[in-house]
């Protein structure tokens, strides 16, 4: 039976939905993109990206695991496990590590469509100050463990959120079985 499960999660994910609009983009100081490239440099955007990524990304295990776990009734192989984690780091690693340039770029423009030039000057200086660059030293412990909890209280609620889907879903189909499609 968990071969079977297994082999559905394997299959190809349906088609990407055609992509949406995007309202034009503002211009930006080219100089505040600048400033804002040090300060992600200053603050190890790099490296706080894929130290994020693989936090999620070991979330996202743990529930897949619960899922496969939940819907086929048997625990998942240690085996499967080992190659499903490394598949998804290597994937995850890769895909950050080709697109990180582009990343980085959009992230600049992102601050200085926020922050003029001087305030990310000023955030950079800032950045500087010991207690900042403890607390961003801090946060490479402190973090995971904050996700950890937010997933943690998210996943003891999610019995709640499946009735409530069930429900939704069951509402939905009884209503359009009806002939009753003026939602």
């Amino acid at each position: 039976m968990i071969i079977a499960f297994l082999a559905a999660l394997a299959a190809p994910a349906p088609p990407a939905p055609a992509p949406v609009s995007t309202p034009p983009k503002t211009a930006v100081d080219p100089a505040a993109v600048r400033e804002a490239l040090l300060l992600l440099e200053e603050e190890d955007f790099e490296g706080e990206a894929i130290r994020n990524a693989d936090l999620a990304l070991e979330i996202g295990i743990a529930g897949m695991i619960d899922q496969i776990q939940k819907k086929s009734g048997e625990e998942v192989p240690p085996d499967f496990l080992d190659k499903l984690r490394q598949t998804m780091r290597d994937h995850t690693s890769a895909t950050l590590r080709a697109k990180m340039s582009t990343i980085k770029q959009q992230a600049a423009n992102i601050y200085a469509q926020e922050f003029t030039r001087d305030d990310l000057a000023r955030l950079r200086e800032l950045s500087k100050d010991p207690v900042l660059v403890k607390a961003r030293e801090r946060n490479k412990t402190i973090g995971p463990k904050l996700m950890a909890l937010g997933a943690y209280t998210m996943r003891e609620s999610e019995p709640e959120l499946e009735a409530k889907i069930d429900r939704l879903v069951s509402d939905y189909l009884a209503k359009h079985a009806k002939g009753d499609d003026h939602s």
